[in-house]
Order: structure tokens, then C-alpha cells, then sequence
């Protein structure tokens, strides 16, 4: 559909997968073997030496998995008054990734809350069992409170080297442990896990495009040390008066990062064939590939499409004009456009002679939208779905908006 690179090579493996079909005497046996077995160590900490344990060295605190969400003074406070009521907390998981070196795979913001309590950087609010400790912090409480929450501890789960035997295994078991982990009742997203598995050069690229300006122009993200309650969100349509809520959730659940992993994922549409958080994980391992010569030429590419996006259509590049609860009108930001939208301008260059008047050209792409809003319908999205949309996209950009390939 669009011309790749040389390097770019087909990231859908040829080989499928198959399941053996074993008899009950041969399931025992595998199950004897300990075969797809995690080999855990189980352990607690008392809370007052949370800090002097995870601050060695041979603990990594953060490593590049780690989540974007970070608890407000409310919700670290409700665990300090967990703590003060014996109420059971879930479990820290630490990785053994080297012998001796962990890291901190779930319960990075229990650990720092923890640490930062007893270096009484905030004060306890919004407690509502214990509303008299609000606004202390933890040397200004009763010496009784005090000696409680020192003889508290919290359990520690370790996933010993043991578990894994290749890389491969290794992958597979952090993924399988990822993707059961439920982090303070909110579970992992597939972006979140992604993240986790399949770090390298190419995720660190897609990392770091989420952050360009125009991008998060173009997809309202605007990022805010604010807490928020995590809810799901309608990814169909999205109203404008919601869209300040959105802009956090994107950046917050790490869907920015997914959303320009999805533009190189789509460059390969003729492969697209098997489900969507699959081909996702295909491209950005293959991605993890690439020479840093082959990953600036992506990066390149990348920021030039979304800056065509912006010159023609300014932020409306990636809204959908269509019938919003009984009224036509702009959309926020769909990933669905975005598909579309981008690989069209992968084909389309600008130049000097482009008299670009973005105000008319949103007109025209209002017009286009009511007169193909069979093709641009939500549900659809097979792999010809796409394909159909981007080319209506490209033949009305060429003759609508009068640009030449």
C-alpha cells in the first residue's frame, strides 16, 4: 500500500503457532517437570526498613517499565491508614534479574509512598477512619501511632531467576505475570505491558515521538501532575467536554506511546491479519531491530507526516466530523483517523506552490466525512476497512485540498 523502506521487513511471523494436543499421562509429566512453573520466594518488610532495603544498589527502583501513574497525598495517605489499621495491603513483586539484583516489576508507588511518609514529605489528608491524623506527617504523630505503623510490614514477592532459563522464557513469564498483576485495582493496559517486555531502541523512539509538540497538539494531551480516578473511557467518540479528562488518560495508561507505535505498525497494513495488541507486539520487536541509522530515518518520517498533518488540517487532523448523541459536529482526536490520516500523507508531499488555507481545508474535511460516514464507522477495522479509508483519504486530500504525490 505505501513504499517501505528496505529495512523495513515484514514483521508478522510466517510460522503460526502450534498447540500439541497431549494425553493426560503426558500432562502429569510436563506438570512433574515444573514446566511454565514460576519459582517465587515469598518475604515481608517491616515498614521502617522499606527505605534503607530498597535504596541499595542492587535494587532498581524504577526501571523503564514502570507505570506513568503516580498517587496524590489522598491516595498515599489511605495506605499509611491501611497500615494503621492492619488492614492487608497487596504485595510488592520484585524480579530477580541477575543473582542478588532485583527489580520492582508491581508496587513502586506503595514503596515510595512508604519512603517519602517516613522522610515526612506530606502530610496525611483525607482520611476518613483516622480523620484526626490529618495533616500530619510522620514524626508529628503520637508515639503510639508511630511504634503501630513501625511494627507493620508489607509482603514482598520475588520471582527468582529460577523461573526462566532463555530469554525467551524469561519473556514469556513476565509477560504471563504482567499480565495478571492488578496494580491497586487497576490493571495493566496492553501499551503498559508492551512496555514492560519488549524494551530497546525502538520503544525508546516511540517514547520519545510521544512527546513532540505537534503530536501532543494533535491529540490534546496535555500532561498534568493532577491525580485521577482511573475509569474507562468511551475510545469511539469523545466530546469536547471530556476531552480535558482524555488528555490525561492518554499519557497516563501510556496510550501516547501506543498511538506512534500504531502509525509504524500500519505501514505494514497488508499484514495485518491477526488481532491488533498481537501485531503491535510483532512491530515492536522487529522494531527493536534496526540500526540507529534505520531508527533516525523512522523518527524523520514520523515528524514530517505529523507536521503535513498540522499544516493542512491544524487540530482537526485526526477529529472526525460526524453525529455525536443526535448532533453533527468534531470529534476529539480518533485513533481510527489517525490511521488513515497518516499513511495517506506517506504518500503525499508538500510543497512551495501548496497554497494552504487550513480553515477552508477542515471545511472541505467536514464535507468528506458526511459523505462517507459508511466507510469512516468505528466497528469497522479489518485490515480492508483501513486500507478503503486511506484511500478515499488520499484521493480527496489530492483533489480537494489540491496536493500532488
Amino acid at each position: 500500500m505505501i513504499k517501505l523502506n528496505s529495512f523495513e521487513k515484514e514483521i508478522v511471523p510466517k510460522v503460526k503457532e502450534e498447540h500439541k494436543k497431549l494425553t493426560d499421562d503426558l500432562i502429569n509429566v510436563k506438570y512433574e517437570k515444573g514446566e511454565n512453573r514460576i519459582v517465587t520466594e515469598l518475604g515481608s518488610i517491616k515498614l521502617s526498613l522499606i527505605s534503607g532495603t530498597f535504596t541499595q544498589k542492587n535494587y532498581e527502583l524504577k526501571p523503564n517499565y514502570q507505570r506513568r501513574i503516580t498517587w496524590d497525598e489522598r491516595k498515599r495517605s489511605k495506605l499509611i491508614e491501611s497500615f494503621i489499621m492492619n488492614v492487608p495491603v497487596p504485595p510488592v513483586f520484585i524480579y530477580e534479574t541477575e543473582f542478588n539484583k532485583y527489580q520492582v516489576m508491581d508496587g513502586l508507588q506503595r514503596i515510595t509512598a512508604i519512603i517519602d511518609f517516613y522522610n515526612d514529605k506530606y502530610e496525611l489528608k483525607g482520611l476518613e477512619q483516622w480523620s484526626e491524623l490529618n495533616g500530619r506527617t510522620y514524626s508529628s504523630l503520637p508515639q503510639k501511632v508511630r511504634e503501630g505503623i513501625d511494627r507493620r510490614q508489607i509482603s514482598v514477592v520475588t520471582l527468582l531467576k529460577e523461573s526462566s532459563k532463555t530469554v525467551e522464557q524469561e519473556e514469556e513469564m513476565k509477560k504471563m505475570v504482567f499480565e495478571r498483576l492488578n496494580t491497586g485495582g487497576v490493571k495493566l493496559v496492553d501499551q503498559e505491558i508492551r512496555n514492560a517486555l519488549y524494551s530497546g531502541n525502538f520503544n525508546d523512539l516511540c517514547i520519545d515521538l510521544s512527546a513532540d509538540k505537534i503530536f501532543k497538539t494533535l491529540w490534546n494531551i496535555n500532561i498534568s501532575n493532577e491525580s485521577m480516578e482511573d475509569i474507562d473511557i468511551d475510545d469511539d467518540f469523545i466530546t469536547d467536554n471530556s476531552l480535558e479528562f482524555t488528555q490525561n488518560f492518554l499519557y497516563r495508561r501510556m496510550s501516547d506511546v501506543e498511538i506512534v507505535l500504531r502509525y509504524f505498525a500500519m505501514r505494514h497494513v497488508e499484514e495485518y491479519n491477526i488481532n491488533l495488541s498481537k501485531f503491535l507486539d510483532y512491530c515492536l520487536r522487529a522494531g527493536n531491530e534496526y540500526s540507529e541509522k534505520e531508527l533516525q530515518i523512522l523518527k524523520n518520517e514520523f515528524l514530517n507526516i505529523i507536521k503535513k498533518c498540522y499544516i493542512i488540517f491544524g487540530e482537526k487532523a485526526f477529529c472526525q466530523y460526524t453525529t455525536i448523541r443526535g448532533k453533527q459536529q468534531w470529534s476529539a482526536p480518533q485513533k481510527m483517523i489517525y490511521d488513515c490520516m497518516m499513511l495517506a500523507l506517506t504518500q503525499i508531499e508538500l510543497n512551495d506552490d501548496n497554497k494552504l488555507d487550513v480553515k477552508a481545508n477542515t471545511e472541505k474535511l467536514k464535507l468528506f466525512y458526511l459523505k462517507n460516514q459508511d466507510s469512516f464507522n468505528g466497528k469497522k477495522q479489518s485490515k480492508q476497512d483501513i486500507i478503503t479509508r486511506t484511500e478515499l483519504l488520499t484521493k480527496f486530500i489530492n483533489e480537494e485540498i489540491g496536493l500532488q504525490k
